[in-house]
């Protein structure tokens, strides 16, 4: 789910009427789903496909967000190794602010 906002503020008379100052903001919600061990699952088909899907863009989303912690801007950053990253790219960079929440559980094991 995407939701993108825009504001405009215009000048104000003493500033002799020069252009108005746009903004604008994006905000993504990804509900992540969570990762799954196939055999605990006892998924099949569908569902095995749909769960090593999701295992493959969590360990690519991973990949690209220790790739952006390391801080070097010379090495190749994995965004289309996954949908989910790809999505996230522009979120991920530039100057832009990202806030990442999870909810955990234990895992029995």
């Amino acid at each position: 789910f995407t939701l993108r906002i825009g504001s405009e503020q215009r000048a104000s008379s003493e500033e002799g009427g020069g252009a108005p100052l746009r903004r604008y903001g994006k905000i993504t919600f990804v509900d992540l789903a969570g990762s799954e061990r196939l055999k605990d699952s006892c998924a099949e088909g569908l569902r095995a496909k749909e769960a090593q899907a999701i295992n493959k863009s969590l360990f690519t989303l991973g990949k690209v967000i220790s790739q952006l912690a390391q801080g070097k801007t010379d090495t190749h950053v994995p965004y289309r190794d996954s949908k989910l990253t790809q999505l996230l790219q522009e979120s991920f960079g530039g100057g832009a602010l990202c806030l990442m929440v999870t909810c955990l559980n234990p895992c029995s094991t």
